[in-house]
């Protein structure tokens, strides 16, 4: 019989150093993609709000749509005013824009993966019927 072959201690060392590697970028990216994520719910948050906000007080699109893109810069999200698509009169609104967030590779900082998000809010204020 054959004698096992033993990988030498500067194999295992690349090995080992290697896995460590594969796991700092799995993470790194990870934590990049859950935090486009939430940055995404934020503004989604923020945008119900101020579609609600803007439909009720009767706010004119001029001033949504500044609201939105100021906290877009606030997130640091790339979005500019063309894209974002105002309809409808004061009570009853619609919003809705698309913006790309970029996962980037640690220590390259080039683009690894680019995410999509859609948003989109829509409000009716209802009249107040007296009785």
């Amino acid at each position: 019989m054959a004698a096992p072959t033993q990988a030498s201690p500067q194999f295992k060392r690349l090995v080992l150093l290697l896995w460590i590697v594969l796991a700092f970028f799995y993470f790194y990216v990870s934590y990049e993609y859950i935090q486009a994520s939430n940055t995404d719910r934020t503004m989604d948050d923020y945008l119900q709000y101020v579609v609600r906000l803007a439909a009720t007080e009767q706010r004119p699109a001029k001033e949504v749509r500044a609201l939105i893109l100021v906290k877009a810069d606030e997130l640091h999200i790339p979005l500019t005013g063309e894209a974002i698509k105002i309809l409808g009169g004061r009570t009853a609104l619609s919003v809705s824009f698309d913006y790309q967030a970029d996962i980037e590779v640690p220590l390259l900082h080039r683009a690894f993966y680019r995410k999509t998000f859609h948003l989109e809010a829509k409000y009716e204020s209802r009249p107040k019927t007296e009785e």
